[in-house]
């Protein structure tokens, strides 16, 4: 020590440099864990960022109002196939059921008039429950059972008309077309059905008995959980909700088509994917699912809006989806070894 000057030690800058190395390891694994648990959340706001630089129409009234009525369809589609998903299955007839709800809905609302509604909901639950039933009584793999169900729905769909029917209801037309404020009323419908299918996933005991069943089947069994009755209830539900959002596609676009939906099944699974749902099922928040939609929708529009060609559409979205399934998966094998080691 001269002049009043002091000179730290190798050994000082040694555990000074350990000491900042530390700090920013555990801000990098803090970071990480963050964006692991936030990554739906983090990618909503990516594409929001992406459309409002892409283009200046991106976010005026009518492209919003544009995407949430796009959303409602296929979200409360991707609610029914969220549950399903984490109860351990998947069903690929929920685009042929929409298909046949729009038909159900054209063919009887003259007569039924707003009744009519319910009646298609309600043949969207019968071909749910015929899905369950194979699943859970014949004990056939969900990937065929749904299959079955998806040929038996849509050749219904045009068994009643195979060359569509138009609706010239005016009550359910202005049904989609009503908005509460600057809000369209069938997005409304969508958050409501959101809101509801998460309150019973968290804090019933069916919920809970869907997540058991995802998660691990036979230790369910073991558990006393009804394992039968709980799949049959979730296609059921996915099964009512598709009859449900055919109602809203035949009143949005004014008609009744057998032909409609086809390739929504897996529209409706990459939704649920984005929406950070586990393909292996027993792991899932329907709230995300949503935020999947309107990223899976403002994605398209983004493109649309800047005039991508539609095939190179279709291979970015597929990119968007193997990133959603790969991603969090990379991050829990990272996990898992980073906490064995």
């Amino acid at each position: 020590m001269m002049g009043g000057t002091t000179t730290s030690s190798p050994g000082d800058q040694r555990a000074t440099t350990e000491t900042t190395s530390g700090t920013w390891s555990r801000v990098a694994g803090r970071s990480r864990r963050i964006l692991g648990e936030h990554a739906v959340e983090t990618l909503f706001v990516g594409v929001v960022l992406l459309g409002f630089i892409a283009s200046p129409n991106f976010l005026t009234t009518f492209n919003v109002n544009s995407i949430l009525q796009q959303a409602a369809v296929l979200g409360i589609l991707a609610v029914g196939q969220a549950v399903v998903i984490i109860s351990g299955g998947f069903d690929l007839s929920v685009g042929s059921v929409v298909a046949l709800s729009t038909m159900v809905t054209a063919s009887t609302i003259a007569e039924f008039g707003l009744l009519s509604i319910p009646v298609a909901v309600l043949a969207g639950g019968a071909m749910g429950a015929v899905s369950g039933l194979a699943v859970t009584w014949a004990r056939i793999p969900p990937f065929v059972a749904t299959l079955a169900v998806l040929g038996i729905a849509r050749g219904l769909a045009f068994t009643i008309d195979n060359q569509g029917i138009v609706i010239s209801d005016a009550q359910l037309v202005a049904f989609h077309a009503a908005h509460v404020g600057p809000v369209p009323l069938v997005a409304l419908v969508w958050l409501a059905i959101v809101v509801l299918v998460h309150l019973l996933l968290r804090f019933t005991r069916t919920g809970t008995h869907w997540y058991a069943v995802g998660g691990n089947l036979e230790t369910a069994r073991l558990a006393g959980v009804p394992v039968a009755r709980v799949q049959l209830k979730a296609y059921l539900l996915s099964g009512c909700l598709a009859g449900l959002a055919g109602v809203l596609f035949a009143a949005r676009s004014s008609s009744g088509s057998p032909g409609i939906a086809a390739g929504w099944e897996l529209d409706s699974i990459a939704v649920v994917v984005i929406g950070g749902v586990s393909l292996l099922g027993g792991a899932g928040n329907v709230l995300r699912v949503a935020l999947g939609v309107l990223i899976y929708l403002m994605l398209a529009n983004v493109m649309n809006l800047v005039n991508v060609d539609t095939y190179l559409q279709n291979v970015l979205k597929a990119v968007l989806i193997l990133s959603a399934v790969t991603i969090p998966l990379f991050v829990q094998r990272r996990g898992q070894a980073r906490r064995a080691s």
